[in-house]
């Protein structure tokens, strides 16, 4: 009988909580414990280092003492790759046989089936990529390995969906042209590969095609591309007076891209167009979903009188604009509306049964409003803590640990993908470690996903482990989901700056989840993603050297310059926590022009904000707080009691 593993966690940073060979030690009597691998770590990076160099003797000598190595998949990959343009395929074929279900196999086999269709070696293309999953690239590429061996019904078999995706593949061309000259391309296949490419942004292709209609049809195809350059023409009436299977698809895509160039014109357009022509249901919902989002840019007191006239308008964020101008105007009565005509799907989650309980209370229908702020509660996000505080009723925090099979762990453990990635880990090659993770998890089901979350997280892996666990859809371990690494340096610069830990961690669980070296796009740097201008001008603010890059990676210098820049935006908007946290995302200057003209309840002031990446941001750290004093041990704080009014400028 299976036995089952509880996770049991400890508070500190500095001391692993799970000392995880020891715990499958005691649930299956041996694990393997990585620390044997610690001699072999420094002979992979000689020879490594071996390799680089064109040191074959030492490097054969060095590569003996790697056998059992998790690693050595690695070096293999590499020293195959050298070999892969000089024609000898001995490498190539033992890797793949070494190594069939890798990451860099798989890698391996793209790059060596590039090369034989470099050299036109199709009969070993086609042999050697199999059933395996290839990229759209290796797709066109066999199908014109399919006709080079004389193969064309098997190549014309597959061809279609590579047809329809409308995207340009210069390596499909070939098939394409082969496969027209069959006269197995109807009519209809090449309206579809157009429309696929319009869609898709990729006019030229579109165009491409032009001499494979008839002389009515380019004229529609002009039509359509004339729309895309200039939407206006949609309001041509003459042009659009004969029917044509495409019309109205045309039409729609017009209006789509009149919403982007001037939304304005939106309404008055769909007027007089959607009497005029046959239009499907669906492109007529889509087209009053486009009216709706245009009246909502420019939202007034009038908007909502006019959306009313807009029948079937559910979509979501529709509503919740449509919902923010009702509350902007203390329209409670259009409030509970909107909620109930919602769909059951959405209308029962805890944003929307928060709102319909907020306006009932406004209304004075207490046993109403409670029942929806009750249902509302029961979650651990924002709006149910918000429901949770007006419902007068105690925060829903179940802390149910992951309970894991030890066989199932036993095996994982065993694995080569996981060995690899904690011997990537262990290197500092964090890029590497988590392209193996992803390999590792891509097809797992939900059990196995949780067990390697578990892996993750006993490793302090908190990244991967998070990511890792939500794929399995399971909330309920918090211990998991809100680590508390770094806790020392957490406590240490929140007593210095003066403000809560809770709201240190769940900055650095919302910016990183705990992820060291992570970096933004932007720029932005390490646990609390600092950019390096910011970590500059707060280091000369406290009388430091300026950090380099590398420098602001590092977890004390992170969390000592990102706590003061957090207590900086404190200050600076009056102790509003509110504020802060959207300033710490967006910008103190931004946060300014968002303040409003009158005082503002914070929770619709925080509906209002413009960004949706800081709102969603500033919502996520007002409920991590209350889950990390929870995790800290202490009573969590009131949330709105910490959403105190927004003032005006």
């Amino acid at each position: 009988m299976h036995k089952i593993i509880h996770i049991l966690w400890r508070t500190t940073s500095h001391i692993v909580c799970i000392f995880l060979c020891s715990v499958i030690a005691g649930a299956t009597g041996y694990v393997r414990d990585y620390s044997e691998f610690a001699g072999q770590r420094r002979i992979y990076l000689d020879a490594e280092q071996a390799l680089r160099t064109n040191q074959q003797e030492l490097y054969q000598s060095l590569k003996l003492n790697l056998q059992g190595y998790p690693l050595l998949v690695y070096l293999d990959y590499k020293e195959a790759s050298t070999k892969l343009y000089q024609g000898d395929d001995s490498l190539s074929r033992r890797f793949l046989r070494l190594y069939p279900d890798t990451r860099l196999a798989a890698r391996y086999r793209n790059e060596w089936l590039t090369q034989l269709a470099t050299q036109h070696r199709w009969w070993e293309f086609i042999y050697n990529a199999g059933q395996h999953t290839l990229s759209i690239k290796l797709q066109c590429l066999k199908l014109q390995a399919l006709l080079a061996i004389n193969k064309p019904e098997q190549a014309f078999a597959t061809i279609a969906p590579l047809w329809v995706s409308g995207t340009s593949q210069p390596e499909c061309d070939a098939p394409f042209a082969a496969w027209v000259q069959t006269g197995q391309v109807s009519t209809d296949l090449v309206w579809q590969r157009i429309a696929a490419a319009m869609k898709g942004n990729q006019p030229d292709v579109a165009s491409g095609l032009k001499s494979m209609l008839s002389a009515d049809d380019q004229i529609w195809l002009e039509r359509w591309l004339k729309i895309d350059s200039n939407p206006y023409t949609i309001l041509q009436q003459e042009q659009f007076t004969s029917p044509h299977p495409q019309r109205e698809t045309m039409l729609i895509f017009g209006l789509t891209k009149l919403l982007r160039k001037n939304s304005r014109r939106i309404p008055s357009a769909w007027d007089n167009l959607k009497d005029r022509y046959e239009f499907t249901t669906d492109q007529r919902n889509m087209a009053r979903r486009y009216v709706a989002q245009a009246y909502l840019r420019f939202a007034s007191n009038s908007v909502l009188s006019k959306l009313d006239n807009i029948d079937g308008i559910v979509d979501p964020d529709v509503q919740r604009k449509r919902i923010l101008i009702a509350l902007d105007n203390e329209q409670w009565n259009q409030v509970v509306s909107l909620v109930d005509a919602m769909p059951p799907e959405e209308r029962d989650t805890p944003p929307w049964q928060y709102w319909k309980g907020r306006a009932l209370l406004e209304l004075g229908k207490t046993a109403e409003a409670q029942a929806a702020l009750t249902s509302a509660s029961k979650d651990r996000v924002y709006y149910a803590f918000l429901a949770a505080d007006r419902a007068n009723i105690d925060y829903y925090l179940p802390n149910n640990p992951l309970q894991i099979n030890s066989d199932s762990l036993y095996k994982m453990l065993e694995s080569n993908t996981v060995r690899c990635a904690q011997q990537l880990r262990l290197l500092g090659r964090m890029g590497e470690a988590r392209l193996e993770w992803r390999w590792l998890i891509k097809d797992l089901n939900p059990e196995d996903l949780q067990t390697a979350a578990y892996i993750a997280s006993s490793w302090a892996w908190h990244d991967q482990a998070i990511f890792t666990l939500a794929r399995s859809d399971y909330w309920d371990d918090l211990n998991l989901r809100f680590p508390l690494e770094y806790l020392e340096l957490v406590n240490k610069y929140a007593q210095e700056r003066q403000i809560p830990a809770a709201w240190i961690f769940a900055i650095m669980r919302q910016e990183s989840t705990f992820a060291q070296d992570a970096r933004s796009p932007s720029g932005a740097l390490g646990l609390m993603q600092l950019m390096p201008g910011t970590a500059q001008h707060v280091a000369q603010g406290l009388g430091q050297p300026t950090p380099s890059r590398l420098g602001i990676l590092e977890p004390e210098t992170n969390i000592a310059l990102g706590s003061a820049y957090l207590s900086s935006m404190l200050q600076r908007f009056d102790g509003n926590i509110v504020l802060a946290t959207a300033a710490y995302n967006a910008g103190p200057g931004r946060v300014s022009k968002w303040l409003p003209k009158k005082p503002y309840a914070a929770d619709i002031w925080i509906e209002s904000i413009p960004y949706q990446e800081t709102r969603t941001y500033v919502q996520r750290v007002m409920a991590y707080m209350i889950l990390y004093e929870n995790r800290l041990g202490l009573k969590p704080g009131s949330i709105s009691q910490r959403l105190s009014p927004i003032n005006p400028k």
